[in-house]
């Protein structure tokens, strides 16, 4: 089973990236400057902060597990 650990952790981290870049282009159809107070941008850096943070420490302990084998 250990040795599924990694490949899991990159399945997990793809899979969260794909979701930041499909919910980015959702946003950016749905996002309206006279309703929205906040820049597009910022949009974009939420989602990074919940999606891609997330995935890169997935990744970083797929990696550590790996080097432990």
């Amino acid at each position: 089973m250990k040795k599924y650990i990694p490949m899991i952790c990159n399945i997990i981290s793809a899979l969260l990236v794909i979701t930041f870049i499909v919910k980015s282009i959702v946003d950016y159809f749905q996002y309206d400057k006279i309703v929205n107070s906040a820049p597009f941008f910022a949009q974009v850096l939420v989602n990074g902060l919940y999606l891609i943070i997330p995935a890169i420490i997935v990744v970083i302990v797929g990696i550590i597990v790996k080097k432990k084998q």
